[in-house]
């Protein structure tokens, strides 16, 4: 742990202790010139690496800080994030995907997206979405601040109807795989997380009366050997939470409180 934190410092100390250890040696004919070379010449590499790196712009605490917190990439915009890196991104799921969001609208929008959730599970991946329950005050509160760019509400039940009729054309033993949920509580945030062979979070944080699409949003991976706690872990916490204390899961029994509201006078 303090190598990692100092490792400049060890690496320049080193260097010298090398530098000057072959010279001593070579000078007092303890090794020959063959050994001394080398040494001074390892030396002087791990010398300027050390130099090197002082220079780069990881030495600077706010930048270390940063990849400590195990930030990969930030987006002022989730709209700058490639269309086709969402999908490509839930296709590179080899355990599990949790989908955290209000309405999901963008996901079932996507063509493609349909298909790779098909293939994903079908190969045994484990899906989990959650959508902000709209039966609550919150989704209520949330529809005002998108006043003229959605009906928030009947966005969120027209997305679970996509994916509760993507969940019944899937096999028997492959339908317990697609879990599908609602949440109470504030929407503050959404977040992509796919498991596997590679492990990764895709984070927008929602801004009041600004649409979801345009919300700042962030890249998030465990550093490894990191020394202490990232935002990933945070955000895997925080997702705990909200399943197991404030989510209800969506089945035969209660689908249809959350389907879309029949109009009166339509069969």
């Amino acid at each position: 742990m303090w190598l990692r934190t100092h490792s400049q410092g060890a690496a320049l100390i080193l260097g010298v202790l090398v530098i000057g250890g072959g010279w001593y040696a070579w000078h007092y004919d303890s090794i020959d010139a063959i050994e001394g070379s080398l040494a001074i010449g390892v030396g002087s590499s791990i010398l300027a690496a050390a130099i090197v790196a002082s220079l780069s712009p990881a030495n600077e605490a706010g930048f270390r800080k940063f990849i400590s917190l195990g930030i990969d990439d930030v987006w002022s915009s989730r709209r700058a994030i490639n269309e086709r890196d969402w999908v490509d991104w839930v296709g590179r799921a080899t355990s599990r995907c949790v989908l955290l969001g209000i309405a999901h609208g963008n996901w079932c929008d996507d063509k493609r997206f349909a298909p790779a959730l098909r293939d994903r599970l079908q190969e045994g991946v484990e899906f989990v979405i959650l959508f902000l329950n709209p039966n609550t005050t919150f989704a209520d509160d949330r529809e005002q601040e998108e006043k003229g760019k959605r009906i928030t509400t009947d966005k969120i039940r027209k997305s679970i109807e996509f994916m509760w009729e993507r969940r019944q054309e899937l096999e028997p033993g492959v339908q317990p795989r697609l879990q599908l949920y609602v949440y109470q509580g504030t929407p503050s945030c959404g977040l992509t997380w796919i498991t596997g062979r590679d492990e990764f979070m895709v984070v927008t944080h929602y801004l009041s009366r600004v649409p979801n699409v345009e919300c700042p949003a962030l890249l998030v991976r465990r550093p490894p050997g990191g020394i202490e706690r990232c935002l990933y872990d945070t955000y895997a916490d925080n997702l705990h939470k909200i399943v197991t204390e404030a989510s209800i899961r969506i089945d035969e029994a209660n689908i249809a409180e959350f389907l879309p509201k029949k109009v009166e006078g339509n069969n």
